[in-house]
């Protein structure tokens, strides 16, 4: 039978055990200063076992882990749960903070969608001298084209016109009350369709097509209920109450105030309504419109269905989307994004400087044990590697304890009570993509935290480190 061999890796050195003698190959020979030369056998062993790169891998990543583990097991319990609690709430502040931004940038812009502008705005286009239009033409057949396009729940002809309203309380003209303002007219049944501003009366009633001397009006207009522009407003006009309306064509009409709506949207809040019909007898025209809102079924970006709609033949018409007519409020919007990226870079460093003292003060108080197992033949990256194993620990953990106190407490909790934002009730609003960027972000922060302190440590020299 022949001979077995054990092979074995010995730091830098492969020892190849034949029976019970033991032969080192290439080790010195100390009396003649020679090295013994290894067989054929034994250099072809030799050789394969140098070429196994992914055998080295594996042993070092082995080793790492070991270390890593004995780390946690024999370090201060106190250090690591403070440490770990510092990840959760920075953790947590990124994404609680940022789920409040925007779930506030959400309400906004749904806002402007159901109770302003709905999806997509029609205007009239330029005439051939290069001026626009003051109204839509042939408003029935431009509707019967706009339904036809896959995707659109609905559609809304509107004229709007400049005028000034005034109220008397008293009706003894000592406290005439005026504002100038435009005074759009509706379709009730048809702009339910594309606006929900007839789920938020808080009094009276919403419009019915046979109404002719009854208005509706915001609460920005009407003053009370919350208006946030009261200085601006009729000052406390109710319900019942009557205005005079002079239009700018100068007819003058008294209306009832048959309603008061409060979407908490200032730029909804700030009209007025009568019904289409009122509006036609008014300016004297008929099938006409100053705009056109079109609901989509945001199965895709408005600009698919404004591509849709010039298919359709609406060509020479000024078609944009809703947030065309935010930008005021688009301009809060983003810099609610700006605010979120600045609590992600500070909860970051939060993080990351906390893990970078913990395992500096670990590798520095760890110097000898270094040095020592450096001194026996462990390389350096494997001790690089167990300690940004350990700044991954605090990293992970501190994550998954951040999400299952969101997901447990944090989220029900803003659930049953909403913030009161001046745009509406705001609740936690984790987008996916930004959850993912913040465990990432956190991640890749960590390892840096780990890498540079036990980097510096591990190439230190070898005597200096074991004699501090």
């Amino acid at each position: 039978m022949g001979a077995k061999y054990d092979i074995r890796l010995e730091g830098p050195t492969y020892n190849i055990i034949n029976g019970r003698r033991g032969v080192a190959l290439a080790a010195p020979d100390t009396r003649s200063g020679l090295k013994a030369r290894p067989n054929i056998f034994q250099h072809s062993i030799i050789k394969a076992l140098e070429g196994c790169t992914s055998l080295k891998m594996w042993n070092d990543l082995r080793a790492a882990v070991f270390l890593f583990y004995k780390y946690i097991t024999r370090g201060s319990i106190g250090t690591l749960m403070l440490t770990i609690l510092v990840a959760a709430v920075a953790f947590m502040q990124i994404n609680i903070i940022s789920g409040i931004m925007s779930g506030a940038v959400s309400l906004i812009y749904q806002q402007a969608k159901t109770n302003y502008v709905s999806n997509i705005v029609i205007k009239p286009g330029k005439d051939q001298s290069g001026n626009s239009e003051q109204y839509l033409t042939q408003v029935s057949s431009l509707k019967r084209k706009i339904n036809t396009v896959p995707g659109i729940i609905g559609c809304s002809s509107r004229y709007s016109t400049g005028a000034i309203v005034t109220y008397d309380p008293d009706k003894t003209g000592k406290d005439i009350r005026s504002v100038s303002w435009p005074i759009t007219s509706i379709s009730p049944e048809e702009n339910i369709e594309v606006s929900n501003i007839s789920r938020y009366m808080v009094s009276g009633e919403y419009l019915s097509d046979s109404d002719r001397d009854q208005v509706i009006m915001g609460r920005e207009i009407s003053g009370g209920f919350g208006a946030a522009l009261e200085v601006q407003s009729l000052k406390g006009a109710v319900v019942g109450d009557e205005i005079t309306v002079y239009y700018h064509n100068g007819i003058v009409r008294d209306y009832t105030i048959k309603g008061i709506y409060s979407t908490v949207f200032p730029l909804s809040d700030m009209s007025i309504f009568v019904t289409q019909k009122e509006m036609e007898s008014v300016l004297g025209i008929h099938d006409r419109a100053s705009e056109i809102l079109v609901k989509t079924d945001e199965a895709y970006p408005e600009s698919y269905y404004i591509q849709r709609l010039r298919q359709a033949g609406i060509e020479m018409e000024d078609i944009k989307p809703w947030e065309d007519f935010i930008g005021l409020v688009l301009g809060i919007a983003q810099s609610f994004d700006i605010i979120k990226r600045i609590i992600l870079l500070i909860g970051l460093i939060v993080t990351g400087v906390t893990i970078f003292i913990v395992i500096f003060i670990a590798t520095v108080s760890r110097r000898r044990q270094i040095g020592i197992m450096k001194a026996i033949g462990m390389h350096e990256r494997i001790i690089i590697l167990s300690y940004i194993f350990l700044a991954l620990f605090y990293a992970l953990v501190g994550i998954g304890l951040g999400i299952a106190v969101i997901e447990m407490f944090i989220k029900p909790y803003f659930i049953a009570h909403p913030l009161d934002f001046p745009m509406g009730k705001v609740s936690l609003a984790i987008m996916p993509g930004e959850f993912m960027t913040s465990v990432v972000s956190m991640l890749v922060v960590s390892i840096l935290a780990g890498f540079i302190p036990s980097w510096r440590v591990a190439r230190e020299n070898i005597i200096r480190a074991i004699w501090g």
